[in-house]
């Protein structure tokens, strides 16, 4: 039986070595139980949604993918729960849709578990590969033989990593389901003066029937836009405010680096060309001494010749 930190030091660990890793390091445990009571809360909420076969795929899958170390898993994962979701029986559905379905999906118990329980499924299984696979990329483009990837020590887990990853989630979650309220709650109208309003809701099925008035939209697109807008100025609202931050909190010497990595980034170009130009006069240079020495060799040999002449 191998032990668990073996793992660091070897380029291609075998399944052992990872199984080990998984379910004999105390630290790497709780990360492996974590993954695993995620995905059988995933399984919970789509069985409770009338989807079971999503659910085993789900359980399945993604099992599957912890022990055998697929890193493009969690991906295809996401798409798989997406379906079944919107397709609970495997099969596309081809009736009626109800209008109140999207704007009345707020803060339900099912949807808050589902997401938080992805979430956590998420970070802690892509920590987990940082444990038995590599956590930082190769410093060449492509793999040299005999390089051994760089893998999280399970030492460097903190006691409370998983009390944190559960929270924030948590608060993620909450954050979310009170943006998508407020993007279900709001219409743009940029023809009025300001150009937010609160939804009629009564309304609702007349606004999906009849032809939308001038300067209003569908509430398809109300989302699109209140959430492209809203990532548009959040981003660049916590840009500010983050930089601003960060530049209060910054030390002479981390000033001094962040003005010098400003100042190349500026010069890149010029600089670039005055070093093409110095190399360019070094190379000339040596490229003359050379001649030069070529031509003092030749007229040394021309004046033996004419010596070695004379004395004959």
């Amino acid at each position: 039986m191998s032990h668990p930190t073996e793992i660091q030091q070897t380029a291609e660990p075998t399944q052992r070595q990872v199984i080990d890793v998984l379910f004999r390091d105390r630290a790497v445990r709780a990360y492996t139980f974590t993954t695993l009571g995620a995905l059988a809360m995933i399984f919970m909420v789509m069985f409770m949604n009338g989807s079971d076969l999503g659910g085993v795929l789900v359980v399945v899958f993604g099992a599957a993918a912890l022990v055998l170390r697929w890193t493009a898993a969690p991906p295809f994962l996401l798409l798989i729960i997406a379906y079944f979701l919107v397709f609970p029986f495997g099969i596309p559905d081809l009736g009626s849709e109800n209008p109140y379905e999207i704007r009345e999906t707020h803060f339900r118990v099912a949807d808050v578990v589902l997401v938080m329980a992805i979430l956590v499924y998420l970070r802690a299984q892509y920590r987990v590969f940082g444990f038995v696979h590599q956590i930082v990329p190769f410093e060449n483009v492509v793999r040299r033989k005999g390089d051994v990837p760089t893998r999280r020590p399970p030492g460097h887990i903190r006691s409370d990593e998983i009390a944190w990853l559960i929270g924030i989630a948590g608060g993620v979650v909450i954050v979310g389901q009170i943006v998508w309220w407020l993007v279900n709650s709001l219409d743009f109208v940029p023809m009025e003066d300001f150009p937010f309003r609160w939804t009629d809701k009564s309304s609702l099925v007349s606004a999906y029937r009849r032809a939308p008035v001038p300067g209003e939209f569908r509430p398809g697109q109300n989302r699109f836009f209140l959430i492209v807008g809203g990532m548009f100025f959040g981003t660049l609202l916590l840009r500010l405010a983050f930089g601003y931050w960060q530049l209060r909190t910054m030390n002479a010497a981390e000033g001094a680096m962040i003005l010098t990595d400003t100042s190349w980034a500026e010069s890149h170009r010029e600089r670039v060309r005055v070093e093409k130009w110095r190399i360019w006069g070094r190379q000339k240079a040596e490229e003359e001494a050379k001649r030069a020495e070529i031509r003092a060799e030749r007229e040394e040999r021309e004046h033996e010749t004419r010596r070695s002449k004379r004395r004959n």
